[in-house]
């Protein structure tokens, strides 16, 4: 309890221990702590100095009254009328921060009214009323000028704004005439904003006091002082059960006294549950009473979803306030906020932005971040653009740097000659250094000048790319190289289909150069171990990279709860909460290639959840989050009606008919492209042994001489069966019969023999 007294306090409470044990005295009373009291210089023994009573004349009154005792006692004991004293000089207290001063112990001394203390003043002809007034009215006085606890935890909105640490807010006109209207009515006056992240629901508010300052509102609202409260701060420092309630109930309370102050919750969400461990009430229910009263303004801002997970399910707290959708504004409305910004971002950084600038981070910004909001989304991208301008730096910098590091050389080596004496070499050290000098203050003007940098087109693009992992096609034209050879390299990997590789080809250009919009889709077809998957993969790994290729094996999609896989859990299932499913790998890397490997074993409810992908360009989640495929090109492979081997590939009518009995029409309708791959006849499985060999040649070059002859050659296409098989058995007779021959013959003799054939 002491913890809440303050320094003179504690001194009285101690000196009052002292003059009990100097007057032997069982225990501590009144008239020990008003002694006490008299001993030290403070506005009490000031005040009862003018009735001529100082220390020594009430000392000696206790003394003719009570006498002294015989022997000091050991133990300090309070007396009820003391401790009653105490504990009201705290609760009175409270309205002063909870700090207990001497005025505090006085005035609790003397609404007890009775006890040795007050019968000696009375005694003394010590008008006891009159200085109760005239000390409450002190301590009145003072409590008028504290400083409010909804000031301490809170942020006055209205501050900020004069002192210039709010940005101007530009549109939602509508929205913040709907708060206004609300706030005006007589009860139920507390609006809740409610939008997803990023729209500006926190900015309304900052609207809403920015024209209260300007005096730009209603009558009825004029003068008010909007504060935003933090629920953390108001749970943070309550240790012990109650303290949390008792301080919500004094915030209450404050902004029921003072008509003034409209409170201002973000993520008012969070009013449910705070505060309400072990039983406690939370703060939600804490507030209904006074939002149904009408005795507060409130204004609660917090997301759709976590409106409808907190709030909407408590029908008592949803109803004590009044909804205000925020919705995503148009691009005009978020090209009018940027451009408001626009001066205070230049003048940060130090830059310049143009209006091509801000309209191109709209665009860009828009078709290539996704799961963010306008205008968050833009005001993002243009703070990092201009961050990123700024700190580059300009070829007249790096010489001022790389001067000023020369010049500080050439000072430590001209103070070196001095103290050698040797003032010739100091002299050309002294004259280097006024070269330097005036070469610095050259660049020092130009830098002054000229400190502003330009944002340009290509800044923009790099950040996006940056924060999204997309090539900005468009801007970025850095990829035409690779695109030259591609239809070469293909060919390098991929034998016997030239026709389904220069129709890949193309795809990749229109891709790689950004001429296609939107989710690109191919159907591979033809019998297995043709090469369809291989050249999937190098397609992918040449267009974004290893790390983005996504390759799915269709056959483990069978059952049809396996779309589970693809979208995730529903809710009230086992791994509702995982993000180990395919959406999630493509949300994380919105720039990728999908192969879907033989799409024709996945079962039919899997085939039928690509159809709307197909058609839209997204998905939902199991969550029901949109995830888009804009930036994702999907490949899948077939076999359907290429497993006998008398069916002609370039027979069109067959294929179409065989893919369209395992597939349906909407389906098929939905492919952008289908590329037949064609038999491989001998030749074509001739050539790829050989560029297997080629490789096994370079792998044991040290070891053993392999030759590539017609015999060996022969030997592994015999053993192939390349008509049924394809390629596939190719890799598997070379590591299983030439490798292990190559393998013998180098532990069977030291000298490099040569292998001719598989005998």
């Amino acid at each position: 309890m002491f913890g809440n007294f303050n320094q003179e306090a504690r001194k009285v409470l101690v000196g009052a221990k002292r003059e009990m044990h100097e007057l032997s005295h069982p225990y501590v009373s009144s008239e020990h702590l008003l002694l006490s009291i008299l001993k030290t210089s403070n506005e009490v023994s000031d005040r009862l100095k003018k009735y001529g009573i100082d220390y020594q004349m009430f000392k000696n009154e206790i003394v003719k009254v009570l006498g002294k005792g015989s022997k000091p006692s050991e133990w300090f004991l309070y007396t009820p009328l003391l401790k009653r004293i105490l504990k009201n000089a705290v609760i009175d207290a409270k309205d002063n921060n909870g700090i207990v001063s001497i005025n505090h112990l006085f005035i609790s001394l003397l609404e007890e009214g009775e006890g040795v203390a007050i019968r000696l003043l009375l005694g003394m002809n010590v008008d006891i009323d009159e200085l109760y007034d005239e000390f409450i009215s002190k301590l009145s006085s003072k409590n008028k000028n504290r400083k409010l606890l909804i000031d301490e935890i809170g942020v006055d909105l209205n501050k900020r704004v004069l002192s210039g640490k709010i940005d101007p807010i530009t549109g939602r006109e509508k929205e913040i005439k709907r708060v206004l209207e609300i706030l005006s009515r007589r009860c139920k006056n507390n609006p809740i904003l409610i939008g997803k992240a990023g729209v500006g629901k926190t900015a309304i508010v900052e609207a809403l006091a920015t024209m209260i300052v300007k005096d730009e509102v209603p009558l009825s609202l004029r003068g008010k002082r909007i504060i935003s409260l933090d629920m953390a701060s108001s749970v943070a420092g309550t240790k012990y059960r109650g303290e949390f309630e008792e301080r919500m109930n004094k915030i209450l309370r404050e902004v029921e006294e003072d008509d003034d102050i409209i409170l201002f919750i973000d993520e008012v969400h969070t009013l449910v549950g705070a505060g309400g461990a072990e039983g406690a009430i939370d703060a939600s229910n804490i507030f209904k009473p006074a939002l149904a009263r009408g005795k507060i303004r409130c204004i609660g801002a917090t997301t759709t979803e976590e409106y409808k997970r907190y709030i909407e399910k408590d029908s008592a707290l949803d109803r004590r306030f009044q909804k205000v959708k925020i919705n995503e504004p148009d691009k005009k409305t978020v090209k009018d906020i940027l451009m408001n910004l626009k001066k205070l971002y230049e003048s940060y950084h130090k830059v310049i932005i143009t209006e091509s600038i801000i309209d191109l981070i709209i665009d860009l910004s828009s078709k290539y971040i996704y799961g963010r909001n306008e205008p968050d989304r833009s005001l993002d991208v243009l703070d990092e653009v201009c961050a990123r301008v700024s700190i580059r730096e300009s070829r007249d910098l790096k010489e001022y740097r790389k001067f000023n590091k020369e010049i500080k050389n050439i000072i430590k080596n001209k103070k070196d000659a001095i103290m050698k004496n040797d003032f010739d070499k100091a002299s050309k050290y002294k004259n280097k250094e006024y070269e330097l000098m005036n070469k610095i203050n050259t660049l020092e003007l130009s830098l002054f000048k000229n400190n502003r940098k330009k944002v340009t087109k290509v800044d923009v693009a790099k950040v996006i790319n940056m924060k999204s992992e997309i090539p900005i096609y468009e801007i970025l034209n850095e990829k035409k190289s690779v695109v030259k050879n591609i239809e070469k390299e293909f060919k390098n990997t991929i034998i016997g289909q030239d026709e389904a590789i220069l129709n890949m080809s193309k795809i990749f250009k229109k891709i790689k150069l950004g001429y296609n919009d939107g989710l690109y889709t191919m159907l591979l077809c033809g019998p297995s171990g043709v090469g369809k998957t291989k050249l999937a993969s190098i397609f992918g790994e040449k267009l974004v990279g290893k790390k983005n290729v996504i390759k799915v094996d269709c056959s483990e999609y069978k059952e049809p709860h396996s779309i589970s896989k693809i979208i995730g859990s529903p809710p009230g299932y086992v791994g509702y909460n995982d993000n180990h499913y395919l959406l999630e790998n493509i949300k994380d890397r919105p720039y990728s290639v999908l192969i879907l490997d033989e799409i024709e074993k996945a079962h039919s409810n899997v085939i039928n959840l690509f159809l709307g992908l197909l058609d839209d360009g997204k998905i939902k989640n199991s969550r029901g989050e949109d995830i888009i495929f804009d930036n994702v090109v999907i490949i899948m492979t077939s076999n359907t009606g290429f497993l006998k081997t008398d069916v002609g590939f370039n027979k069109y009518t067959n294929e179409n008919v065989k893919l369209n009995e395992n597939f349906s029409i909407p389906f098929m309708n939905r492919v952008d492209n289908v590329i037949p791959f064609n038999n491989l006849n001998e030749k074509n499985i001739s050539k790829i042994v050989v560029q297997k060999l080629k490789k096994l040649k370079t792998k044991y070059q040290d070891e053993i001489i392999i030759e590539k002859t017609d015999k060996l050659i022969k030997d592994i296409i015999n053993c192939s069966e390349y008509k049924t098989y394809g390629a596939r058995r190719i890799d598997k007779i070379i590591k299983d019969k030439v490798e292990n021959v190559v393998i013998d013959k180098i532990l069977e003799s030291e000298d490099k023999t040569c292998i001719e054939s598989l005998t």
